[in-house]
Protein backbone atom coordinates (compact mmCIF):
# COMPACT_ATOMS: atom_id res chain seq x y z
CA UNK A 1 0.00 0.00 0.00
CA UNK A 2 1.71 3.44 -1.16
CA UNK A 3 2.72 5.78 1.77
CA UNK A 4 1.08 8.99 0.36
CA UNK A 5 1.97 11.29 3.50
CA UNK A 6 5.38 9.35 3.98
CA UNK A 7 6.13 10.70 -0.06
CA UNK A 8 4.87 14.33 0.63
CA UNK A 9 6.54 14.23 3.76
CA UNK A 10 9.98 13.26 1.67
CA UNK A 11 9.10 15.78 -0.73
CA UNK A 12 8.72 18.79 1.42
CA UNK A 13 11.99 17.76 3.73
CA UNK A 14 13.87 17.62 0.22
CA UNK A 15 12.17 21.01 -0.97
CA UNK A 16 12.81 23.06 2.73
CA UNK A 17 15.51 21.49 3.82
CA UNK A 18 18.04 19.96 1.72
CA UNK A 19 18.06 22.53 -0.97
CA UNK A 20 20.97 21.96 -3.92
CA UNK A 21 20.69 20.46 -6.98
CA UNK A 22 21.58 16.71 -6.35
CA UNK A 23 18.67 16.95 -3.69
CA UNK A 24 16.02 18.51 -5.94
CA UNK A 25 17.01 15.60 -8.40
CA UNK A 26 15.52 12.99 -6.11
CA UNK A 27 12.24 14.93 -6.95
CA UNK A 28 12.20 14.57 -11.01
CA UNK A 29 10.40 11.27 -10.66
CA UNK A 30 7.90 11.93 -8.40
CA UNK A 31 6.58 14.65 -10.81
CA UNK A 32 3.49 14.32 -13.42
CA UNK A 33 5.23 16.21 -16.96
CA UNK A 34 2.10 18.09 -16.53
CA UNK A 35 2.02 18.77 -13.07
CA UNK A 36 0.40 22.34 -11.79
CA UNK A 37 2.50 24.12 -8.98
CA UNK A 38 0.29 26.79 -7.26
CA UNK A 39 3.30 28.82 -4.68
CA UNK A 40 3.38 31.49 -2.39
CA UNK A 41 4.99 34.60 -4.53
CA UNK A 42 3.24 35.94 -7.15
CA UNK A 43 5.65 34.42 -9.53
CA UNK A 44 5.42 30.83 -8.39
CA UNK A 45 2.76 29.86 -10.95
CA UNK A 46 3.89 26.53 -13.03
CA UNK A 47 2.08 24.69 -15.52
CA UNK A 48 4.43 21.78 -16.18
CA UNK A 49 6.81 19.57 -13.76
CA UNK A 50 9.59 21.33 -16.42
CA UNK A 51 9.18 24.64 -15.46
CA UNK A 52 9.04 23.52 -11.71
CA UNK A 53 12.39 21.71 -12.29
CA UNK A 54 14.11 24.80 -13.72
CA UNK A 55 12.81 26.98 -11.12
CA UNK A 56 14.14 24.55 -8.38
CA UNK A 57 17.40 24.76 -10.71
CA UNK A 58 17.54 28.64 -10.18
CA UNK A 59 16.47 28.71 -6.20
CA UNK A 60 19.67 27.03 -5.23
CA UNK A 61 21.73 29.36 -5.95
CA UNK A 62 19.67 32.11 -4.65
CA UNK A 63 18.65 29.87 -1.06
CA UNK A 64 21.76 28.29 -0.39
CA UNK A 65 22.75 30.09 2.44
CA UNK A 66 19.37 29.71 4.29
CA UNK A 67 18.57 26.97 6.76
CA UNK A 68 15.64 26.37 8.28
CA UNK A 69 14.48 24.71 11.49
CA UNK A 70 11.27 22.48 12.11
CA UNK A 71 9.17 23.31 14.58
CA UNK A 72 5.96 20.78 14.19
CA UNK A 73 4.21 19.46 10.81
CA UNK A 74 1.00 17.43 9.86
CA UNK A 75 0.25 15.39 6.92
CA UNK A 76 -3.92 13.44 6.02
CA UNK A 77 -4.63 11.47 3.25
CA UNK A 78 -7.50 11.55 1.54
CA UNK A 79 -9.01 9.62 -1.46
CA UNK A 80 -10.76 10.84 -4.40
CA UNK A 81 -11.06 7.87 -6.80
CA UNK A 82 -9.34 4.32 -6.88
CA UNK A 83 -6.27 6.90 -9.01
CA UNK A 84 -6.49 9.71 -7.32
CA UNK A 85 -5.35 10.95 -3.57
CA UNK A 86 -5.11 13.84 -1.72
CA UNK A 87 -2.15 14.77 0.91
CA UNK A 88 -2.71 17.64 3.07
CA UNK A 89 -1.14 19.48 5.68
CA UNK A 90 1.50 21.92 6.89
CA UNK A 91 4.38 22.20 8.50
CA UNK A 92 5.78 25.71 10.48
CA UNK A 93 9.43 26.32 10.24
CA UNK A 94 11.94 29.12 11.10
CA UNK A 95 14.57 30.72 9.30
CA UNK A 96 17.83 30.46 11.31
CA UNK A 97 19.04 28.92 14.44
CA UNK A 98 18.16 31.36 17.39
CA UNK A 99 14.52 32.04 18.48
CA UNK A 100 14.75 35.79 16.69
CA UNK A 101 14.35 34.01 12.91
CA UNK A 102 11.42 34.48 10.82
CA UNK A 103 8.79 32.03 11.49
CA UNK A 104 6.47 30.43 8.24
CA UNK A 105 3.29 28.67 9.04
CA UNK A 106 2.79 26.94 5.46
CA UNK A 107 -0.69 25.21 4.34
CA UNK A 108 -0.48 22.75 1.35
CA UNK A 109 -2.61 20.20 -0.73
CA UNK A 110 -0.87 17.78 -2.86
CA UNK A 111 -2.74 15.33 -5.69
CA UNK A 112 -1.40 12.47 -6.44
CA UNK A 113 -2.68 10.18 -9.86
CA UNK A 114 -1.81 7.06 -11.09
CA UNK A 115 0.46 6.89 -14.10
CA UNK A 116 0.54 3.15 -15.12
CA UNK A 117 2.26 1.09 -12.09
CA UNK A 118 3.43 4.40 -10.40
CA UNK A 119 2.21 7.18 -8.32
CA UNK A 120 2.81 10.89 -10.15
CA UNK A 121 2.57 13.89 -7.98
CA UNK A 122 -0.12 16.08 -10.16
CA UNK A 123 -0.57 18.90 -8.53
CA UNK A 124 0.99 20.73 -5.61
CA UNK A 125 -0.69 24.05 -3.80
CA UNK A 126 1.54 25.65 -1.28
CA UNK A 127 0.71 29.26 1.03
CA UNK A 128 1.14 31.10 3.98
CA UNK A 129 -1.66 32.11 6.15
CA UNK A 130 -1.86 36.17 6.12
CA UNK A 131 0.27 37.29 9.06
CA UNK A 132 -2.11 39.55 10.45
CA UNK A 133 -4.96 36.90 10.68
CA UNK A 134 -6.50 36.67 13.99
CA UNK A 135 -7.02 32.92 15.19
CA UNK A 136 -10.73 31.90 13.85
CA UNK A 137 -10.61 34.15 11.09
CA UNK A 138 -11.40 32.14 8.02
CA UNK A 139 -10.17 35.18 5.34
CA UNK A 140 -7.42 37.58 5.23
CA UNK A 141 -8.74 41.48 5.32
CA UNK A 142 -9.37 42.92 2.28
CA UNK A 143 -7.51 46.43 1.49
CA UNK A 144 -10.22 48.51 2.09
CA UNK A 145 -11.11 46.87 5.93
CA UNK A 146 -6.95 47.51 6.62
CA UNK A 147 -8.08 50.86 5.17
CA UNK A 148 -10.67 51.03 7.47
CA UNK A 149 -8.73 49.90 10.49
CA UNK A 150 -5.85 52.00 9.94
CA UNK A 151 -8.26 55.13 9.83
CA UNK A 152 -9.72 54.08 13.08
CA UNK A 153 -6.39 53.50 14.73
CA UNK A 154 -4.77 57.26 13.61
CA UNK A 155 -8.54 58.79 14.78
CA UNK A 156 -7.55 56.94 18.07
CA UNK A 157 -4.45 57.81 18.13
CA UNK A 158 -5.56 61.94 17.55
CA UNK A 159 -7.53 61.83 20.41
CA UNK A 160 -5.21 60.18 22.52
CA UNK A 161 -3.32 62.97 21.76
CA UNK A 162 -5.68 65.66 22.32
CA UNK A 163 -7.55 64.34 25.18
CA UNK A 164 -6.35 65.17 28.96
CA UNK A 165 -6.30 61.57 30.54
CA UNK A 166 -8.31 62.47 33.50
CA UNK A 167 -11.61 64.51 32.52
CA UNK A 168 -11.77 63.82 28.61
CA UNK A 169 -11.53 67.31 27.77
CA UNK A 170 -9.48 68.66 25.43
CA UNK A 171 -5.80 69.10 27.13
CA UNK A 172 -3.57 72.35 27.01
CA UNK A 173 -2.14 72.19 23.44
CA UNK A 174 -5.02 70.97 21.84
CA UNK A 175 -7.54 73.70 23.72
CA UNK A 176 -4.69 76.52 22.70
CA UNK A 177 -5.00 75.10 18.99
CA UNK A 178 -8.83 75.25 18.89
CA UNK A 179 -8.57 78.80 20.39
CA UNK A 180 -6.27 79.81 17.27
CA UNK A 181 -8.54 78.17 14.85
CA UNK A 182 -11.74 79.85 16.46
CA UNK A 183 -10.14 83.67 16.90
CA UNK A 184 -11.36 84.92 13.80
CA UNK A 185 -14.62 83.45 13.22
CA UNK A 186 -16.61 86.32 15.15
CA UNK A 187 -17.12 87.14 18.59
CA UNK A 188 -16.67 84.77 21.64
CA UNK A 189 -15.87 84.59 24.75
CA UNK A 190 -13.42 82.65 26.81
CA UNK A 191 -13.14 81.86 30.54
CA UNK A 192 -10.75 80.75 32.83
CA UNK A 193 -11.87 78.82 35.33
CA UNK A 194 -9.80 77.53 38.80
CA UNK A 195 -11.27 75.22 41.57
CA UNK A 196 -10.81 76.79 45.20
CA UNK A 197 -8.70 75.39 47.52
CA UNK A 198 -8.22 72.65 45.35
CA UNK A 199 -4.73 71.19 47.39
CA UNK A 200 -6.97 70.76 50.38
CA UNK A 201 -8.91 68.47 48.69
CA UNK A 202 -5.50 66.39 47.70
CA UNK A 203 -4.19 67.01 51.41
CA UNK A 204 -7.47 65.86 53.23
CA UNK A 205 -8.84 62.83 50.92
CA UNK A 206 -5.44 62.21 48.62
CA UNK A 207 -4.67 62.56 44.95
CA UNK A 208 -6.71 59.84 43.70
CA UNK A 209 -10.22 61.74 45.24
CA UNK A 210 -8.39 64.57 43.46
CA UNK A 211 -8.49 62.76 39.96
CA UNK A 212 -12.25 61.69 40.93
CA UNK A 213 -13.10 65.58 41.55
CA UNK A 214 -11.61 66.66 38.60
CA UNK A 215 -13.23 63.94 36.78
CA UNK A 216 -16.78 65.07 37.65
CA UNK A 217 -15.99 68.64 36.95
CA UNK A 218 -15.16 67.62 33.42
CA UNK A 219 -18.79 65.72 33.29
CA UNK A 220 -20.21 68.93 34.75
CA UNK A 221 -18.86 71.26 32.56
CA UNK A 222 -20.50 69.49 29.64
CA UNK A 223 -23.92 69.58 30.63
CA UNK A 224 -23.33 73.30 32.04
CA UNK A 225 -22.13 74.61 28.98
CA UNK A 226 -23.24 74.57 24.83
CA UNK A 227 -22.37 71.89 22.52
CA UNK A 228 -20.67 75.01 20.12
CA UNK A 229 -18.46 76.02 23.27
CA UNK A 230 -14.89 73.95 23.33
CA UNK A 231 -13.93 72.78 26.93
CA UNK A 232 -10.18 72.14 27.85
CA UNK A 233 -8.09 71.76 31.08
CA UNK A 234 -5.47 73.93 30.75
CA UNK A 235 -3.44 72.91 34.30
CA UNK A 236 -3.77 71.06 37.32
CA UNK A 237 -7.15 72.16 38.47
CA UNK A 238 -7.49 75.10 36.22
CA UNK A 239 -9.89 74.95 32.97
CA UNK A 240 -11.06 76.81 30.59
CA UNK A 241 -14.33 77.33 28.27
CA UNK A 242 -14.27 79.01 24.63
CA UNK A 243 -17.88 80.21 24.19
CA UNK A 244 -18.49 81.11 20.52
CA UNK A 245 -21.33 83.38 19.00
CA UNK A 246 -21.49 84.64 22.54
CA UNK A 247 -21.53 88.60 22.26
CA UNK A 248 -22.61 90.37 25.85
CA UNK A 249 -21.13 90.05 29.07
CA UNK A 250 -24.48 88.80 30.26
CA UNK A 251 -25.05 86.34 28.01
CA UNK A 252 -21.30 85.02 29.24
CA UNK A 253 -22.43 85.52 32.98
CA UNK A 254 -25.19 83.13 32.34
CA UNK A 255 -23.11 80.60 31.40
CA UNK A 256 -20.44 81.15 34.14
CA UNK A 257 -23.15 80.80 36.90
CA UNK A 258 -24.82 77.70 35.34
CA UNK A 259 -21.20 75.96 35.47
CA UNK A 260 -20.89 77.20 39.43
CA UNK A 261 -24.04 76.19 40.25
CA UNK A 262 -23.24 72.09 38.35
CA UNK A 263 -19.87 72.45 40.10
CA UNK A 264 -21.18 73.43 43.80
CA UNK A 265 -24.20 71.33 43.25
CA UNK A 266 -22.35 67.42 41.99
CA UNK A 267 -18.30 67.74 41.70
CA UNK A 268 -17.83 67.34 45.81
CA UNK A 269 -20.44 63.69 46.06
CA UNK A 270 -17.27 61.93 46.04
CA UNK A 271 -15.77 63.01 49.02
CA UNK A 272 -18.71 64.39 50.51
CA UNK A 273 -18.35 68.15 50.60
CA UNK A 274 -18.85 71.11 47.99
CA UNK A 275 -16.44 72.03 45.67
CA UNK A 276 -16.70 75.66 44.92
CA UNK A 277 -15.26 77.33 41.49
CA UNK A 278 -14.10 80.83 40.47
CA UNK A 279 -13.66 82.32 36.62
CA UNK A 280 -12.66 84.64 35.14
CA UNK A 281 -14.54 85.74 31.46
CA UNK A 282 -12.79 87.56 28.61
CA UNK A 283 -14.24 89.17 25.53
CA UNK A 284 -12.42 89.04 22.05
CA UNK A 285 -11.41 92.06 21.19
CA UNK A 286 -10.80 93.43 17.29
CA UNK A 287 -7.05 91.87 16.52
CA UNK A 288 -6.73 90.36 19.03
CA UNK A 289 -4.28 87.10 20.16
CA UNK A 290 -5.03 83.92 22.02
CA UNK A 291 -2.46 85.28 24.02
CA UNK A 292 -4.02 88.13 25.08
CA UNK A 293 -7.02 86.70 25.79
CA UNK A 294 -6.21 84.51 27.80
CA UNK A 295 -4.10 86.87 30.08
CA UNK A 296 -7.31 88.81 30.40
CA UNK A 297 -9.62 85.93 31.65
CA UNK A 298 -6.79 85.35 33.51
CA UNK A 299 -6.61 88.58 35.52
CA UNK A 300 -10.53 88.34 35.58
CA UNK A 301 -9.73 85.08 37.44
CA UNK A 302 -7.85 86.95 40.03
CA UNK A 303 -10.13 89.87 40.64
CA UNK A 304 -13.03 86.81 41.05
CA UNK A 305 -10.65 85.11 43.33
CA UNK A 306 -10.36 88.32 45.47
CA UNK A 307 -13.77 89.04 45.68
CA UNK A 308 -14.14 85.88 48.19
CA UNK A 309 -13.89 83.06 45.20
CA UNK A 310 -17.20 80.82 43.78
CA UNK A 311 -17.72 83.55 41.83
CA UNK A 312 -17.11 84.66 37.92
CA UNK A 313 -15.66 88.47 37.31
CA UNK A 314 -15.97 89.90 33.54
CA UNK A 315 -12.56 91.76 32.77
CA UNK A 316 -12.35 95.23 32.08
CA UNK A 317 -9.68 97.82 32.36
CA UNK A 318 -10.63 98.96 35.69
CA UNK A 319 -9.20 95.57 36.96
Amino acid sequence: MTDFCGMTRQLWHIYVFHRTKEDFSRLYPMIDPACVVIGTGKHEFYTSGEMLMQALDEECAQTEQITFVLLDEWYQESALSPDTHLVYGGFHVRNGQDDAGMDMDIRFSVVYARRGEDWKIVHIHQSVPYKEQAYGEFYPKTLSEKIRETQRLAARMTELANTDPVTGLYNHRAFFEQCESRLKEGALYLMVLDLDDFKQINDTFGHLAGDEVLKEVGRLLHEATRRVDVLGRVGGDEFAVLCPGVTTDEIAERIAQRIIGKINGGAGATIGRPVHISIGIASKQPDDTVRGLFQRADEALYAAKHKGKNVSCVYAPTL
